[in-house]
């Protein structure tokens, strides 16, 4: 696992022990976490999604730089 991964662990098992702390309750607790780790895999998503089309964007405007270069020899 690289850094980035162990952070986003810690930090949610801190979230879940201060929500637990301020909830008193494990089923509020577990209904918020659970809200808050569906919103972290939505944000994933977009994520995600907005870079693989900004690398294929990029990819098309590379290709074309290279046509155009091989074109004017």
């Amino acid at each position: 696992m690289n850094k980035k991964t162990v952070l986003h662990i810690l930090f949610l098992l801190l979230l879940s022990a201060s929500l637990l702390y301020l909830t008193r309750s494990w089923l509020m607790s577990l209904g918020i976490l659970m809200l808050l780790l569906l919103i972290d895999s939505l944000l994933l998503q977009y994520d995600n999604k907005r870079r693989r089309e900004w690398e294929e964007r990029r990819r098309q405007q590379q290709e074309a730089e290279a046509e155009k270069e091989n074109g004017d020899k």
